[in-house]
């Protein structure tokens, strides 16, 4: 009998796509203005992207139940089964690249610190703004799977101008949801900010977010200088939507407020 592909077996739920949706939702919204793609564009790439976003969430659940009941499961193991499978379909689709495979074992790195620091009685600054960079990385695996995808090159000077991006919109996701993920017990960045420095937490993600901003606009000066095949335009004008959507973000009083009571779009 015929070995079926990856590509013709199923992994993923329903529950999983419904998560994934949200990511793809931003991926729409932001990389597809900047790489000058359109609404019809979406559905040629949404397959292997909602595919690869799902199996992420699905690890995602999987580590946060065997956090939940101190399982002896490595999340580096659980997460290696999921990057198995993406690899074995990215093979099968000819869109192999070595940028791909060091996103994906980031991600496996992602798992296994989020996981010591949740069980750690003591964490460290460092802990915190490591984990604040591998959260996003998923982000990083579509983006280069994309880049792949439309057979364009891997310059890390796009990817470091997309990185304030991606890690302001986590520390916003996670001041929105601050008292759910504590209630349930999932990692939340200004939990853990407020682990280690009680009331002062606030001013210290103020802080990190106000280096993120530094660093885009480092990063946009020196990205202007140069012809690469992405809308600029469209890139900054996402980058702007966001600030002024998640509003709160521009002062600690308002981050410290807006997880206590909530955001309203």
């Amino acid at each position: 009998m015929e070995t079926q592909s990856v590509a013709q077996i199923p992994y993923i739920s329903y529950q999983n796509l419904c998560k994934s949706s949200k990511v793809m939702k931003g991926i729409f919204k932001v990389f597809f203005p900047t790489y000058n793609l359109s609404f019809d564009d979406f559905f040629n790439y949404y397959p292997l992207l909602g595919f690869i976003e799902a199996l992420v969430y699905q690890t995602d659940v999987e580590v946060e139940a065997a956090q939940a009941n101190r399982s002896s499961m490595s999340p580096f193991s659980l997460w290696n089964r999921k990057k198995e499978l993406i690899q074995s379909l990215l093979k099968e689709l000819n869109l192999e690249h070595p940028t791909i495979e060091d996103a994906l074992e980031k991600m496996g790195e992602f798992f296994d610190l989020e996981s010591q620091v949740m069980a750690a009685d003591t964490i460290t600054h460092a802990d915190i703004t490591r984990l604040s960079e591998l959260r996003s990385g998923d982000i990083r695996v579509l983006h280069h799977t994309l880049i792949q995808m439309l057979g364009k090159p891997h310059r890390p000077e796009v990817f470091e101008l997309f990185l304030p991006l991606e890690v302001i919109s986590e520390f916003a996701d996670d001041i929105i949801s601050y008292k759910k993920d504590v209630a349930s017990g999932h990692y939340n960045t200004y939990w853990m900010f407020e682990r280690l420095y009680g009331e002062e937490a606030p001013y210290y993600l103020k802080a990190e977010i106000d280096r993120y901003l530094n660093l885009y606009e480092e990063k946009l000066k020196l990205f202007s200088k140069n012809e690469y095949s992405i809308n600029l335009e469209e890139f900054s004008k996402a980058f702007n939507n966001m600030l002024n959507k998640f509003s709160f973000l521009s002062n600690a009083n308002l981050i410290c407020t807006t997880a206590l009571k909530g955001f309203q779009i």
